[in-house]
Protein backbone atom coordinates (compact mmCIF):
# COMPACT_ATOMS: atom_id res chain seq x y z
CA UNK A 1 0.00 0.00 0.00
CA UNK A 2 1.15 3.76 -0.48
CA UNK A 3 2.52 5.59 2.11
CA UNK A 4 1.08 8.65 4.04
CA UNK A 5 3.83 10.70 3.09
CA UNK A 6 3.02 10.19 -0.61
CA UNK A 7 -0.78 10.79 -0.47
CA UNK A 8 -0.10 13.90 1.87
CA UNK A 9 2.17 15.35 -0.93
CA UNK A 10 -0.48 14.39 -3.39
CA UNK A 11 -3.26 15.94 -1.59
CA UNK A 12 -2.23 19.18 0.20
CA UNK A 13 -1.17 21.22 -2.79
CA UNK A 14 -4.28 20.03 -4.88
CA UNK A 15 -6.14 22.74 -6.10
CA UNK A 16 -9.88 21.23 -6.08
CA UNK A 17 -8.86 20.57 -2.17
CA UNK A 18 -11.82 22.40 -0.16
CA UNK A 19 -10.05 24.21 3.03
CA UNK A 20 -11.19 21.94 6.22
CA UNK A 21 -10.17 19.07 3.38
CA UNK A 22 -6.70 20.72 3.48
CA UNK A 23 -6.93 21.30 7.60
CA UNK A 24 -6.59 17.74 7.88
CA UNK A 25 -3.74 15.73 10.01
CA UNK A 26 -3.08 13.56 7.13
CA UNK A 27 -4.74 11.16 4.77
CA UNK A 28 -4.78 7.66 5.13
CA UNK A 29 -4.90 4.81 2.94
CA UNK A 30 -8.08 2.98 2.42
CA UNK A 31 -7.55 0.90 -0.39
CA UNK A 32 -5.82 1.02 -4.17
CA UNK A 33 -5.99 -0.31 -7.70
CA UNK A 34 -3.85 -0.48 -10.21
CA UNK A 35 -5.87 0.74 -13.75
CA UNK A 36 -2.92 0.44 -16.19
CA UNK A 37 -1.02 2.76 -18.69
CA UNK A 38 1.01 3.41 -15.11
CA UNK A 39 -2.62 5.19 -13.44
CA UNK A 40 -3.62 3.50 -9.31
CA UNK A 41 -6.91 4.43 -8.24
CA UNK A 42 -6.66 5.68 -4.54
CA UNK A 43 -8.96 5.92 -1.97
CA UNK A 44 -7.91 7.99 0.79
CA UNK A 45 -9.56 8.61 4.46
CA UNK A 46 -8.91 12.22 5.75
CA UNK A 47 -7.47 11.76 9.46
CA UNK A 48 -7.58 14.92 11.86
CA UNK A 49 -9.29 18.37 10.78
CA UNK A 50 -12.92 19.43 10.52
CA UNK A 51 -13.08 16.98 7.66
CA UNK A 52 -11.88 13.36 9.57
CA UNK A 53 -13.53 11.06 8.09
CA UNK A 54 -14.42 11.79 5.06
CA UNK A 55 -13.42 9.60 2.24
CA UNK A 56 -11.48 11.09 -1.42
CA UNK A 57 -11.32 9.73 -4.49
CA UNK A 58 -7.64 10.27 -5.78
CA UNK A 59 -6.27 8.70 -9.25
CA UNK A 60 -2.91 9.20 -9.41
CA UNK A 61 -0.04 9.14 -11.86
CA UNK A 62 3.69 7.59 -10.06
CA UNK A 63 6.62 8.94 -12.31
CA UNK A 64 10.39 7.27 -12.30
CA UNK A 65 11.07 8.59 -8.73
CA UNK A 66 7.29 7.53 -7.18
CA UNK A 67 5.99 11.31 -6.91
CA UNK A 68 2.37 11.08 -7.16
CA UNK A 69 0.82 13.47 -9.58
CA UNK A 70 -2.92 14.14 -10.14
CA UNK A 71 -4.50 11.78 -12.92
CA UNK A 72 -8.03 12.76 -13.25
CA UNK A 73 -8.69 14.67 -16.30
CA UNK A 74 -5.89 12.86 -17.79
CA UNK A 75 -5.81 11.32 -21.24
CA UNK A 76 -4.80 7.82 -19.94
CA UNK A 77 -7.18 8.07 -16.94
CA UNK A 78 -9.98 9.00 -19.36
CA UNK A 79 -8.93 6.18 -21.76
CA UNK A 80 -8.73 3.54 -19.46
CA UNK A 81 -12.05 3.91 -17.90
CA UNK A 82 -14.08 4.76 -21.06
CA UNK A 83 -12.58 1.12 -22.27
CA UNK A 84 -13.60 -1.17 -18.87
CA UNK A 85 -16.63 0.29 -18.72
CA UNK A 86 -17.31 -0.41 -22.74
CA UNK A 87 -15.69 -4.25 -21.77
CA UNK A 88 -17.63 -4.64 -18.54
CA UNK A 89 -14.49 -5.63 -16.27
CA UNK A 90 -14.14 -5.76 -12.26
CA UNK A 91 -10.42 -5.16 -10.71
CA UNK A 92 -9.26 -6.53 -7.17
CA UNK A 93 -7.96 -3.92 -4.93
CA UNK A 94 -5.31 -4.61 -2.86
CA UNK A 95 -7.42 -5.19 0.31
CA UNK A 96 -10.17 -7.38 -0.94
CA UNK A 97 -12.60 -5.55 -2.60
CA UNK A 98 -12.96 -4.27 -6.35
CA UNK A 99 -13.68 -1.80 -8.57
CA UNK A 100 -16.74 -2.40 -10.86
CA UNK A 101 -16.87 -0.88 -14.14
CA UNK A 102 -20.10 -1.28 -16.27
CA UNK A 103 -22.17 0.00 -19.75
CA UNK A 104 -24.67 0.31 -22.16
CA UNK A 105 -22.85 -1.85 -24.36
CA UNK A 106 -21.27 0.90 -26.71
CA UNK A 107 -17.85 -0.82 -28.21
CA UNK A 108 -16.03 2.39 -27.83
CA UNK A 109 -13.92 2.03 -31.02
CA UNK A 110 -12.68 5.54 -31.11
CA UNK A 111 -11.82 7.56 -28.17
CA UNK A 112 -9.63 10.57 -28.12
CA UNK A 113 -9.63 13.66 -25.58
CA UNK A 114 -11.45 16.94 -26.55
CA UNK A 115 -10.23 20.79 -25.48
CA UNK A 116 -11.85 21.71 -22.42
CA UNK A 117 -11.75 24.57 -20.01
CA UNK A 118 -14.14 22.70 -16.91
CA UNK A 119 -14.00 25.81 -14.74
CA UNK A 120 -13.78 25.67 -11.06
CA UNK A 121 -15.77 22.47 -10.02
CA UNK A 122 -15.79 20.22 -6.44
CA UNK A 123 -15.17 17.04 -9.44
CA UNK A 124 -13.34 16.13 -12.18
CA UNK A 125 -14.77 17.01 -15.70
CA UNK A 126 -13.00 16.12 -19.03
CA UNK A 127 -14.28 15.90 -22.53
CA UNK A 128 -13.91 12.98 -24.85
CA UNK A 129 -14.85 12.03 -28.36
CA UNK A 130 -16.07 8.65 -28.13
CA UNK A 131 -16.82 7.12 -31.61
CA UNK A 132 -17.57 10.67 -33.13
CA UNK A 133 -19.89 11.92 -30.16
CA UNK A 134 -18.57 14.59 -27.25
CA UNK A 135 -19.11 12.56 -23.71
CA UNK A 136 -18.22 14.00 -20.39
CA UNK A 137 -16.48 11.96 -17.80
CA UNK A 138 -17.16 13.14 -14.16
CA UNK A 139 -14.81 11.68 -11.69
CA UNK A 140 -15.75 12.02 -8.05
CA UNK A 141 -13.26 13.98 -5.69
CA UNK A 142 -15.90 12.98 -2.70
CA UNK A 143 -17.04 9.93 -1.72
CA UNK A 144 -20.01 8.86 -0.30
CA UNK A 145 -23.68 6.90 -0.68
CA UNK A 146 -25.07 10.08 -1.39
CA UNK A 147 -23.56 10.55 -4.66
CA UNK A 148 -26.66 8.71 -6.77
CA UNK A 149 -26.12 10.54 -10.07
CA UNK A 150 -24.47 7.34 -11.99
CA UNK A 151 -27.54 5.28 -10.63
CA UNK A 152 -29.72 7.63 -11.65
CA UNK A 153 -28.49 8.46 -14.96
CA UNK A 154 -28.94 4.99 -15.69
CA UNK A 155 -32.14 4.18 -14.56
CA UNK A 156 -32.96 7.32 -16.83
CA UNK A 157 -31.29 6.20 -19.66
CA UNK A 158 -33.07 7.21 -23.21
CA UNK A 159 -36.30 9.14 -21.23
CA UNK A 160 -34.77 12.10 -22.94
CA UNK A 161 -34.90 14.54 -20.28
CA UNK A 162 -31.11 13.83 -18.53
CA UNK A 163 -27.95 13.25 -20.64
CA UNK A 164 -27.42 9.53 -22.38
CA UNK A 165 -25.91 7.37 -19.72
CA UNK A 166 -22.74 5.59 -21.46
CA UNK A 167 -21.29 4.07 -17.95
CA UNK A 168 -20.21 4.02 -14.75
CA UNK A 169 -17.62 2.44 -12.23
CA UNK A 170 -17.97 2.47 -8.49
CA UNK A 171 -15.97 0.85 -5.64
CA UNK A 172 -17.44 -2.14 -3.45
CA UNK A 173 -15.42 -2.22 0.01
CA UNK A 174 -14.06 -6.45 0.96
CA UNK A 175 -17.26 -7.89 1.83
CA UNK A 176 -19.20 -7.05 -0.76
CA UNK A 177 -21.53 -4.34 0.78
CA UNK A 178 -22.24 -1.39 -0.76
CA UNK A 179 -21.07 0.34 -3.50
CA UNK A 180 -19.89 3.59 -3.51
CA UNK A 181 -19.82 5.63 -6.68
CA UNK A 182 -16.44 6.98 -8.88
CA UNK A 183 -16.88 7.97 -11.87
CA UNK A 184 -19.54 8.14 -14.75
CA UNK A 185 -19.46 8.96 -18.37
CA UNK A 186 -22.50 10.55 -20.25
CA UNK A 187 -23.21 12.58 -23.33
CA UNK A 188 -21.90 16.12 -23.53
CA UNK A 189 -25.20 18.37 -24.12
CA UNK A 190 -24.04 21.50 -25.50
CA UNK A 191 -26.21 24.67 -24.29
CA UNK A 192 -26.46 26.72 -21.24
CA UNK A 193 -28.64 26.92 -17.94
CA UNK A 194 -32.00 28.80 -18.21
CA UNK A 195 -29.78 31.57 -15.91
CA UNK A 196 -28.12 32.92 -19.57
CA UNK A 197 -31.13 33.96 -20.91
CA UNK A 198 -32.91 35.47 -17.92
CA UNK A 199 -29.61 37.29 -16.87
CA UNK A 200 -29.16 38.96 -20.15
CA UNK A 201 -33.40 39.69 -20.19
CA UNK A 202 -33.05 41.19 -16.78
CA UNK A 203 -29.58 43.17 -17.17
CA UNK A 204 -31.66 44.52 -20.46
CA UNK A 205 -34.60 46.09 -18.68
CA UNK A 206 -32.60 48.32 -16.39
CA UNK A 207 -32.09 51.05 -19.63
CA UNK A 208 -35.88 50.36 -20.03
CA UNK A 209 -36.87 52.10 -16.23
CA UNK A 210 -37.11 56.02 -16.70
CA UNK A 211 -34.12 57.32 -16.98
CA UNK A 212 -32.02 54.55 -17.09
CA UNK A 213 -32.89 54.88 -12.90
CA UNK A 214 -31.37 57.78 -12.53
CA UNK A 215 -33.90 60.26 -12.04
CA UNK A 216 -36.54 57.93 -11.08
CA UNK A 217 -39.03 58.65 -7.95
CA UNK A 218 -40.47 56.01 -5.59
CA UNK A 219 -42.41 53.12 -7.49
CA UNK A 220 -46.15 54.24 -7.15
CA UNK A 221 -45.09 57.93 -7.18
CA UNK A 222 -45.26 61.00 -9.79
CA UNK A 223 -42.72 60.33 -12.29
CA UNK A 224 -40.82 57.37 -12.70
CA UNK A 225 -42.78 54.36 -14.14
CA UNK A 226 -45.47 56.24 -13.52
CA UNK A 227 -47.35 53.81 -11.33
CA UNK A 228 -46.96 50.02 -10.13
CA UNK A 229 -49.43 49.20 -12.97
CA UNK A 230 -46.94 50.89 -15.08
CA UNK A 231 -44.19 48.76 -14.33
CA UNK A 232 -46.18 45.58 -13.92
CA UNK A 233 -46.48 45.62 -17.86
CA UNK A 234 -43.19 46.96 -18.93
CA UNK A 235 -42.20 43.32 -16.91
CA UNK A 236 -44.72 41.38 -18.64
CA UNK A 237 -43.98 43.06 -22.18
CA UNK A 238 -40.21 42.62 -21.16
CA UNK A 239 -40.42 39.22 -20.40
CA UNK A 240 -43.12 38.20 -23.98
CA UNK A 241 -39.53 37.09 -25.85
CA UNK A 242 -39.47 34.47 -22.92
CA UNK A 243 -42.37 33.08 -22.01
CA UNK A 244 -42.61 30.59 -24.74
CA UNK A 245 -39.31 28.88 -23.70
CA UNK A 246 -40.21 29.21 -20.00
CA UNK A 247 -43.80 27.37 -20.74
CA UNK A 248 -42.07 24.60 -22.47
CA UNK A 249 -39.38 24.62 -19.41
CA UNK A 250 -42.23 24.27 -17.01
CA UNK A 251 -43.75 21.56 -19.17
CA UNK A 252 -40.51 19.35 -19.57
CA UNK A 253 -40.13 19.41 -15.99
CA UNK A 254 -43.45 18.19 -15.51
CA UNK A 255 -42.55 15.09 -18.26
CA UNK A 256 -39.36 14.79 -16.09
CA UNK A 257 -41.05 14.24 -12.50
CA UNK A 258 -43.34 11.75 -14.09
CA UNK A 259 -40.58 9.82 -15.52
CA UNK A 260 -38.87 9.66 -12.18
CA UNK A 261 -42.01 8.49 -10.71
CA UNK A 262 -42.43 6.20 -13.84
CA UNK A 263 -38.48 4.32 -13.43
CA UNK A 264 -37.43 4.69 -10.09
CA UNK A 265 -40.76 4.02 -8.48
CA UNK A 266 -41.59 1.11 -9.99
CA UNK A 267 -45.68 1.68 -10.05
CA UNK A 268 -45.81 1.39 -6.59
CA UNK A 269 -47.92 4.10 -4.52
CA UNK A 270 -45.95 7.29 -3.89
CA UNK A 271 -45.93 7.34 0.30
CA UNK A 272 -47.26 10.01 2.57
CA UNK A 273 -44.39 13.06 3.16
CA UNK A 274 -43.14 12.98 6.47
CA UNK A 275 -44.40 16.32 7.29
CA UNK A 276 -44.24 15.91 11.14
CA UNK A 277 -40.46 15.12 11.00
CA UNK A 278 -39.54 17.91 8.31
CA UNK A 279 -41.65 20.19 10.62
CA UNK A 280 -39.56 19.22 13.58
CA UNK A 281 -36.13 19.22 11.80
CA UNK A 282 -37.05 23.05 10.68
CA UNK A 283 -38.00 24.17 14.33
CA UNK A 284 -34.63 22.86 15.22
CA UNK A 285 -32.78 24.29 13.19
CA UNK A 286 -34.39 27.71 13.45
CA UNK A 287 -33.85 27.49 17.37
CA UNK A 288 -30.34 26.96 16.38
CA UNK A 289 -29.78 29.80 13.79
CA UNK A 290 -31.53 32.28 16.38
CA UNK A 291 -29.23 31.35 19.10
CA UNK A 292 -26.14 31.62 16.84
CA UNK A 293 -27.27 35.23 15.66
CA UNK A 294 -26.59 36.42 19.48
CA UNK A 295 -23.18 35.99 19.07
CA UNK A 296 -23.75 39.05 16.22
CA UNK A 297 -23.21 37.60 12.22
CA UNK A 298 -23.01 41.01 10.77
CA UNK A 299 -26.00 41.95 9.58
CA UNK A 300 -28.42 44.97 10.75
CA UNK A 301 -30.07 43.68 14.22
CA UNK A 302 -33.37 45.06 13.55
CA UNK A 303 -33.70 42.85 10.19
CA UNK A 304 -32.39 39.47 12.01
CA UNK A 305 -35.20 40.11 14.69
CA UNK A 306 -37.99 40.55 12.19
CA UNK A 307 -36.81 37.97 10.11
CA UNK A 308 -36.44 35.61 13.48
CA UNK A 309 -40.25 36.64 14.52
CA UNK A 310 -41.35 35.69 10.94
CA UNK A 311 -40.34 32.25 10.65
CA UNK A 312 -41.20 31.69 13.65
CA UNK A 313 -44.53 32.67 12.42
CA UNK A 314 -44.57 30.57 10.03
CA UNK A 315 -43.74 27.28 11.41
CA UNK A 316 -46.62 28.17 14.08
CA UNK A 317 -49.18 28.38 11.13
CA UNK A 318 -47.36 25.72 9.11
CA UNK A 319 -48.34 23.64 12.40
CA UNK A 320 -51.93 24.11 13.01
CA UNK A 321 -52.60 24.01 8.44
CA UNK A 322 -50.91 20.32 9.15
CA UNK A 323 -53.25 19.52 12.01
CA UNK A 324 -56.44 20.81 10.12
CA UNK A 325 -55.25 18.97 6.82
CA UNK A 326 -54.56 15.26 5.56
CA UNK A 327 -51.67 13.34 3.97
CA UNK A 328 -49.43 14.67 1.41
CA UNK A 329 -47.83 12.37 -1.33
CA UNK A 330 -43.87 12.30 -1.57
CA UNK A 331 -42.10 12.01 -4.84
CA UNK A 332 -38.57 11.76 -6.40
CA UNK A 333 -37.15 14.68 -7.74
CA UNK A 334 -33.66 16.15 -9.20
CA UNK A 335 -33.01 16.85 -5.31
CA UNK A 336 -30.58 20.17 -5.60
CA UNK A 337 -32.16 21.93 -8.69
CA UNK A 338 -30.40 25.37 -9.32
CA UNK A 339 -30.93 27.26 -12.47
CA UNK A 340 -27.75 26.65 -13.80
CA UNK A 341 -28.89 22.87 -13.83
CA UNK A 342 -31.72 23.13 -16.20
CA UNK A 343 -30.54 23.65 -19.46
CA UNK A 344 -32.89 25.58 -21.85
CA UNK A 345 -32.19 24.50 -25.46
CA UNK A 346 -33.17 22.25 -25.61
CA UNK A 347 -34.25 21.38 -22.23
CA UNK A 348 -32.55 18.86 -20.17
CA UNK A 349 -31.84 18.44 -16.42
CA UNK A 350 -27.68 17.94 -15.42
CA UNK A 351 -26.15 17.01 -12.07
CA UNK A 352 -29.57 14.90 -10.90
CA UNK A 353 -29.01 13.87 -6.46
CA UNK A 354 -31.95 12.77 -5.95
CA UNK A 355 -32.24 11.76 -2.25
CA UNK A 356 -33.43 8.01 -2.89
CA UNK A 357 -33.57 5.90 -5.94
CA UNK A 358 -36.41 3.54 -5.10
CA UNK A 359 -38.80 2.62 -2.43
CA UNK A 360 -37.27 1.22 0.56
CA UNK A 361 -34.35 2.92 0.21
CA UNK A 362 -33.44 6.12 2.94
CA UNK A 363 -34.99 9.23 1.32
CA UNK A 364 -37.20 7.81 -0.52
CA UNK A 365 -40.19 9.12 1.44
CA UNK A 366 -38.63 12.57 2.32
CA UNK A 367 -38.88 14.19 -1.32
CA UNK A 368 -41.14 15.53 -3.54
CA UNK A 369 -41.70 16.79 -6.90
CA UNK A 370 -42.43 20.07 -5.19
CA UNK A 371 -39.05 21.06 -3.53
CA UNK A 372 -37.76 21.32 -7.35
CA UNK A 373 -39.78 24.12 -8.14
CA UNK A 374 -39.18 25.67 -4.64
CA UNK A 375 -35.60 25.45 -5.29
CA UNK A 376 -36.38 27.22 -8.23
CA UNK A 377 -38.13 29.94 -6.52
CA UNK A 378 -35.33 30.54 -4.05
CA UNK A 379 -32.70 30.31 -7.22
CA UNK A 380 -34.85 33.60 -8.79
CA UNK A 381 -34.54 34.94 -5.66
CA UNK A 382 -31.06 34.84 -5.13
CA UNK A 383 -30.90 35.88 -8.86
CA UNK A 384 -33.16 38.88 -8.83
CA UNK A 385 -31.59 40.33 -5.56
CA UNK A 386 -27.83 39.78 -6.89
CA UNK A 387 -28.88 41.62 -10.07
CA UNK A 388 -30.91 44.33 -8.14
CA UNK A 389 -27.87 45.08 -5.35
CA UNK A 390 -25.31 45.21 -8.16
CA UNK A 391 -27.47 47.42 -10.54
CA UNK A 392 -28.40 50.04 -7.98
CA UNK A 393 -24.83 49.66 -6.59
CA UNK A 394 -23.36 50.79 -10.28
CA UNK A 395 -26.23 53.97 -10.19
CA UNK A 396 -25.78 55.11 -6.93
CA UNK A 397 -21.45 54.36 -7.13
CA UNK A 398 -21.34 52.03 -4.13
CA UNK A 399 -20.65 48.58 -3.27
CA UNK A 400 -23.28 46.09 -3.85
CA UNK A 401 -23.19 45.11 -0.61
CA UNK A 402 -23.86 48.10 0.78
CA UNK A 403 -27.42 48.36 -1.47
CA UNK A 404 -28.30 44.42 -0.47
CA UNK A 405 -28.39 45.65 2.94
CA UNK A 406 -30.54 48.59 2.48
CA UNK A 407 -32.85 46.64 1.04
CA UNK A 408 -33.66 44.85 4.51
CA UNK A 409 -35.35 48.34 5.25
CA UNK A 410 -36.15 49.97 2.61
CA UNK A 411 -33.26 52.38 2.21
CA UNK A 412 -34.21 54.31 5.18
CA UNK A 413 -31.73 56.84 6.38
CA UNK A 414 -30.31 57.29 2.44
CA UNK A 415 -31.11 60.58 0.73
CA UNK A 416 -34.50 60.80 -0.97
CA UNK A 417 -32.86 60.46 -4.31
CA UNK A 418 -30.65 57.79 -3.66
CA UNK A 419 -33.55 55.92 -1.70
CA UNK A 420 -35.87 56.61 -4.79
CA UNK A 421 -32.93 54.59 -6.94
CA UNK A 422 -32.58 52.01 -4.64
CA UNK A 423 -36.64 51.21 -4.63
CA UNK A 424 -37.29 51.26 -7.97
CA UNK A 425 -34.76 49.07 -9.02
CA UNK A 426 -35.39 46.05 -6.02
CA UNK A 427 -39.27 46.76 -7.12
CA UNK A 428 -38.65 46.25 -10.74
CA UNK A 429 -36.27 42.69 -10.05
CA UNK A 430 -39.20 41.68 -7.69
CA UNK A 431 -41.26 41.86 -10.63
CA UNK A 432 -39.49 40.71 -13.16
CA UNK A 433 -38.96 37.90 -10.38
CA UNK A 434 -42.58 36.91 -10.00
CA UNK A 435 -43.33 37.22 -13.11
CA UNK A 436 -40.54 34.78 -14.03
CA UNK A 437 -41.88 31.95 -11.69
CA UNK A 438 -45.13 32.34 -12.41
CA UNK A 439 -44.21 31.51 -16.15
CA UNK A 440 -41.57 28.50 -15.23
CA UNK A 441 -43.52 27.25 -12.25
CA UNK A 442 -47.20 27.79 -12.03
CA UNK A 443 -49.65 25.44 -13.70
CA UNK A 444 -50.76 27.58 -16.29
CA UNK A 445 -47.69 29.60 -16.98
CA UNK A 446 -49.30 32.94 -16.55
CA UNK A 447 -49.45 33.56 -13.14
CA UNK A 448 -47.19 35.00 -10.43
CA UNK A 449 -45.71 32.20 -8.04
CA UNK A 450 -42.96 32.06 -6.08
CA UNK A 451 -42.27 31.91 -1.96
CA UNK A 452 -44.14 33.71 0.57
CA UNK A 453 -45.37 36.67 -2.14
CA UNK A 454 -47.53 34.09 -4.50
CA UNK A 455 -50.31 36.12 -3.71
CA UNK A 456 -52.80 35.33 -7.03
CA UNK A 457 -55.75 37.66 -6.03
CA UNK A 458 -59.01 35.97 -7.74
CA UNK A 459 -58.28 32.54 -7.28
CA UNK A 460 -60.36 32.76 -4.36
CA UNK A 461 -59.11 28.96 -2.88
CA UNK A 462 -56.54 27.22 -1.38
CA UNK A 463 -54.95 24.47 -3.14
CA UNK A 464 -54.07 20.92 -0.77
CA UNK A 465 -50.54 20.89 -1.44
CA UNK A 466 -50.03 24.71 -0.51
CA UNK A 467 -49.05 23.63 3.47
CA UNK A 468 -46.22 21.06 2.25
CA UNK A 469 -44.70 23.85 -0.38
CA UNK A 470 -44.34 26.40 2.44
CA UNK A 471 -42.51 23.76 4.39
CA UNK A 472 -40.37 22.98 1.80
CA UNK A 473 -39.98 26.53 1.05
CA UNK A 474 -38.93 27.48 4.87
CA UNK A 475 -37.19 24.06 5.12
CA UNK A 476 -35.04 25.28 2.11
CA UNK A 477 -34.18 28.86 3.22
CA UNK A 478 -33.43 27.68 6.66
CA UNK A 479 -30.64 25.53 5.26
CA UNK A 480 -29.57 28.44 2.86
CA UNK A 481 -29.34 30.55 6.03
CA UNK A 482 -27.36 27.83 8.11
CA UNK A 483 -24.73 28.13 5.33
CA UNK A 484 -24.50 31.32 4.59
CA UNK A 485 -24.40 32.12 8.44
CA UNK A 486 -21.27 29.37 8.83
CA UNK A 487 -19.30 30.52 5.78
CA UNK A 488 -19.47 34.10 7.02
CA UNK A 489 -21.65 35.52 3.53
CA UNK A 490 -23.59 37.82 5.13
CA UNK A 491 -24.15 39.72 1.74
CA UNK A 492 -26.09 36.10 0.89
CA UNK A 493 -27.88 35.86 4.26
CA UNK A 494 -28.77 38.97 3.46
CA UNK A 495 -30.84 37.48 0.40
CA UNK A 496 -32.38 35.35 2.97
CA UNK A 497 -33.31 37.67 5.25
CA UNK A 498 -35.45 39.84 2.75
CA UNK A 499 -37.29 36.93 2.07
CA UNK A 500 -37.39 35.65 5.57
CA UNK A 501 -39.10 38.79 6.76
CA UNK A 502 -42.25 38.35 4.25
CA UNK A 503 -42.93 35.00 5.87
CA UNK A 504 -45.47 34.10 8.87
CA UNK A 505 -48.50 35.30 7.04
CA UNK A 506 -51.73 33.48 6.40
CA UNK A 507 -51.92 32.11 3.15
CA UNK A 508 -52.82 34.87 0.43
CA UNK A 509 -54.62 31.94 -1.61
CA UNK A 510 -52.20 31.08 -3.58
CA UNK A 511 -52.39 29.48 -7.02
CA UNK A 512 -49.98 26.03 -5.96
CA UNK A 513 -46.48 25.34 -7.64
CA UNK A 514 -47.01 22.23 -10.28
CA UNK A 515 -45.34 19.72 -12.01
CA UNK A 516 -48.13 18.66 -14.23
CA UNK A 517 -48.47 20.48 -17.70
Amino acid sequence: MTSDTQLHELLRGAAWLPEDVRRADRYAPVDEVPLGSGTTLFLVTVVGGPAHGRLLFAPAHADPAGRLTDAQGSEAFDLACVRLMAAGGRIPTARGGHVEFRGDGTEARAVSSLPFAQGWSSNSLSLLDIDGRPHLHKAYRTLGTEVREPELLRLMNGSGHTPRWFGDYGYVPPGGTGRLALGVVYTYTPGSGIDTPLRANLRALWPRLAGGATDAREPGGAGGTGGPGDLEELVREHLAPLAGPLRTARSFLGGFHEELRTRLGRGTPPPDYPVERALRAAEERYRALAERTRDGVGLPPAALEKAFASLASEIELLRTAFDTTGAYPAGPCHGDLHLSHLLWDPPRLIDISTPGTGPGEPGWDEQSPLQDLVALGRALEYFGADEAAYESARLLGVDATETMLASLDGGVGMPPRERSVLLLVFEAADRWRRRVAGLLLTRDGAEEAGGPDAALAGHGRRLPDEPLRRLLYLRRLLHELDYNFAHARPYHAAIDLRHAMALGLPSPLPLTLTTRT
